[in-house]
This record gives structure tokens, C-alpha cells and sequence, in this order.
């Protein structure tokens, strides 16, 4: 949406098309494009693919263009996807001079973060003044189903993240751009509200998301300004991301006063020396455990989140996180399966140490899901099994503290089935409609 906006702003129309759409191509012959982008996650890498192929198929003379997190993580999709060009990185600077030199026959080759088949240029520059950049066209959206019957909106303040968590691409990034300027940027809070204000006007908006991987930092000048103008102007209950280390109590007493309602908060691992050492998240037990009850004693409700399956660890670790997470009591306690991504530093490692067959599989198909379960060569079938039994009794066991002892130390080792399937549905369900708190029909 936000490239959208760069464009308009050069003059240029655009439309915007769900790759679940079956009728994408239709879409693209009706609007009759001289480009086609799209932003690639790594979960939804085969099915751009094949998309993609088809495109090329049915529309030749289009010129298409693929950036985005896998893209920018692995770049060597470009010898094989039927792509133009891939922009790696942030694409706010080079997509209106791609797109126009493409256009007009121009040469690309000087063009930073900008990939062929023929050359991989460095990547430029950083976006220093967030502030310059246009609001995101929402436009776009507003028409679109399922978007249009959405009442939560997100916004960002920030990008970057100050952390280097193994797991995560931002310590990729980080790397990529070293010497490209802050990487930690943050637009000014009258900025933000201005555009809040905007889609608060022209849209339903019941719920607010900022999608920042860490919306805030500390209490400071810039916290103060949001409070007091975010409180007097939008008035609309927020979500955010943050991390535990950052939690003291007139930050936490602050952004409720704003209207923070809920957080989501990682725990990723309950065995510091596993969060230390393998996830490279340096923060204690006795830290996590203040910030859940200090964001407890504001009536802040924190969805949790905890990965199992993670390289050198076995069952063992994987039951303590269980434990840890339960004994931190957030409202809602998610888990999550480890998958290595490409470009992550622990990507990376399970591919040096065999831990996973054909990781170049990542560009066609690689399994993303409960179901699938660890992708570890190292896991067995039975951890799997208990791995699936967590993912969806652990909420429970959290909602229902009574059930804890049967469940931890029983059911999660009985052999996975639809009952247990359907009330954890239930319960995870029921928790995410306290966690965002807005009614999801239009009619509403």
C-alpha cells in the first residue's frame, strides 16, 4: 500500500489483486497493467510461483516484479521465477524508477537493491525521513473483500528492530544495511495521528494494530507526545508488539492510559540458557516474569507467543517452555513451531548441520503449518504428535488453570485427535476475540 502511494504520487495508476483471488488473471486482463508486483512471504513462495507462471503464460509482454521478505532473503528465486526483476529491501526509492525505466527501455543497471538475471546490485540507502514518505493507499483495500468488512486497521511508527534474534530476518536486514544509515527509524507522532485521523474519517475502524516489530523503545518525549495526542484525537482501544525487556512500569502505565488494550509478547523459549544462547534473546526469566505482571496489574492483555522444536533441544526444553509459558499467565498463550527461514542466522545453521533435507526447497514448497509439524530431520514422530497436542491444549490449559495438571501431564502425550483439535479451536478462538475485541461481521 505504501508503494502504491509513491506511485500515485508519480502519476501512475494501480490496483491491487489477492493471489487467493481465483480470478486474478481476469483481474489483470480486465485492468490491463504494464507491470506486475507482488511482495512474497516465504509461507506463500510455491503459490507465487506458480501464479507467477502463469501470468507469463497468458500475458508475455507484462513485466513482472517480485520483492518482499523471501525475495530479499533468497534472491536466487530470480534464476528460476519468470520474473524481470527483484527488488531486495526496502522498495520505496527504486519502484517508480524501475517501473518507468522498464517502461521506457531504459537501463535498470544502476538502480540499488534491484536484481536480473543479468546483475545483483548492492543494496542503497535506507528511508531516513519517514515522515516524507506518502500514507499508505488504503484506497486500494477499501472495496476489496474480505478487507472491506475488516474494522481493525494497522498502522506503523517505526522501522527496524534494535534486536538479533536467531530465528528472525531482522538480524539479516541488519547486516544487509550496514552503513546505510539508522536502521531504528520512527516517524514523528504528529505524522502517525494524521494519518490515523485519515482512515478514521473515511473508514469503520473499531480496533487499531501498530505492526511495528517494536512499537516503542522507553518512556520518552515521543512516547509523552503519542499519549496525549493519541488519547484526545483517535480515542480508538491499540495492539502493539513488544519485547520484554522494555517493560517499566510508566511505559506500561503510559500506553494504557492511551488506550492500549492488548500486546503481543514473545517468551519464544522457558530455558534462558536456550533463549540466550540458541534464540540470541538476552533476557532473563525473572524479566519476563515482571513484564507479564506488570502488563497484568494495568489490565493489559498480552498474547503470548512460544516456539517448539528448536535446534539442539529435544523434548525436555520443549516441556519447560510449556511450563515457563503457563506460569507467566498471559491472556492468551500461543505456540508456534519452529521453521528455519532462509537468510536467518538459524536458517542457516540447520542447513550447515543437516538438520533439514533440501532446504533449497524453500522457493517451491517448503511446510508451513500445524499439521506438518517440525521440518527437523531431528525430531522424532512422537514429539511431533505431543509438539501438535501443545499447540492446542496449551491455550487451554491457560484459559482453564484447573485442567493444567491433566493435560500437562497426560493429554498432551495421548495420540493427537479431532476432539482435542476441536476445543482447542474453541478456546484459541474465543481467546483472539478478547485479544482484538471488535465484532468481524459488516452487519455489526
Amino acid at each position: 500500500l505504501q508503494l502504491s502511494s509513491i506511485l500515485k504520487r508519480r502519476g501512475h495508476q494501480t490496483d491491487i489483486a489477492a493471489i487467493k483471488d481465483k480470478d486474478v488473471l481476469n483481474h489483470i486482463a480486465a485492468f490491463q497493467p504494464q507491470a506486475v508486483a507482488c511482495s512474497v512471504m516465504t509461507s506463500e513462495a510455491a503459490r507465487f510461483h506458480g501464479i507467477l507462471e502463469d501470468i507469463r503464460r497468458r500475458f508475455p509482454q507484462l513485466t513482472l516484479i517480485a520483492g518482499g521478505p523471501h525475495p530479499t532473503y533468497y534472491p536466487k528465486i530470480m534464476d528460476t521465477w519468470p520474473l524481470d526483476a527483484l527488488v531486495v529491501g526496502e522498495g520505496d526509492l527504486v519502484i517508480a524508477p524501475l517501473l518507468e525505466n522498464l517502461r521506457e527501455g531504459k537501463s535498470i543497471r544502476s538502480l540499488m537493491n534491484v536484481h536480473t538475471k543479468e546483475f545483483k546490485n548492492p543494496q542503497g540507502s535506507l528511508v531516513q525521513r519517514l515522515d516524507d514518505l506518502p500514507f499508505a493507499d488504503r484506497e486500494l483495500l477499501a472495496l476489496k473483500e474480505p478487507f472491506k468488512y475488516i474494522p481493525m486497521k494497522s498502522f506503523f511508527a517505526t522501522r527496524g528492530c534494535p534486536y538479533s534474534c536467531s530465528y528472525c530476518f531482522n538480524s539479516a536486514f541488519n547486516s544487509m544495511h550496514a552503513n546505510k544509515g539508522k536502521i531504528m527509524r520512527r516517524r514523528s507522532v504528529e505524522s502517525l495521528i494524521r494519518e490515523i485521523e485519515d482512515v478514521k474519517a473515511r473508514y469503520r475502524m473499531d480496533f487499531l494494530r501498530f505492526g511495528d516489530d517494536t512499537f516503542v523503545m522507553k518512556y520518552d518525549a515521543w512516547v509523552e507526545e503519542f499519549v496525549d495526542k493519541y488519547r484526545k484525537r483517535i480515542g480508538v482501544p491499540f495492539y502493539f508488539l513488544i519485547h520484554p525487556n522494555l517493560a517499566e512500569e510508566r511505559l506500561v502505565k503510559a500506553l494504557k492510559e492511551a488506550g492500549c488494550y492488548s500486546i503481543m509478547m514473545g517468551i519464544e523459549s522457558g530455558n534462558e540458557q536456550v533463549r540466550r544462547k540458541v534464540l540470541g534473546r538476552n533476557v532473563s526469566d525473572a524479566t519476563i516474569k515482571e513484564a507479564f505482571r506488570l502488563y497484568r496489574k494495568y489490565d493489559i492483555k498480552v498474547f503470548s507467543n512460544t516456539i517448539l522444536a528448536l535446534p539442539d533441544t529435544g523434548l525436555k526444553e520443549d516441556l519447560e517452555s510449556l511450563e515457563f509459558t503457563l506460569d507467566c499467565r498471559p491472556y492468551y498463550s500461543g505456540f508456534t513451531v519452529f521453521t528455519p527461514f532462509p537468510g536467518t542466522v538459524l536458517g542457516e545453521y540447520v542447513r550447515e548441520k543437516g538438520y533439514v533435507s533440501g532446504l533449497d526447497a524453500f522457493s517451491e514448497a517448503f511446510p508451513i503449518s500445524m499439521q506438518a509439524g517440525s521440518v527437523l530431520n531431528t525430531v522424532t514422530d512422537r514429539e511431533r504428535d505431543i509438539h501438535r497436542n501443545i499447540l492446542v491444549l496449551a491455550s487451554v490449559a491457560n484459559t482453564f488453570p484447573w485442567l493444567r495438571d491433566i493435560i500437562v501431564k497426560h493429554l498432551i502425550y495421548w495420540k493427537p485427535n479431532f476432539i482435542f483439535d476441536g476445543i482447542g479451536f474453541c478456546v484459541r478462538n474465543y481467546c483472539n476475540m478478547r485479544v482484538f475485541p471488535f465484532r468481524k461481521n459488516v452487519f455489526a
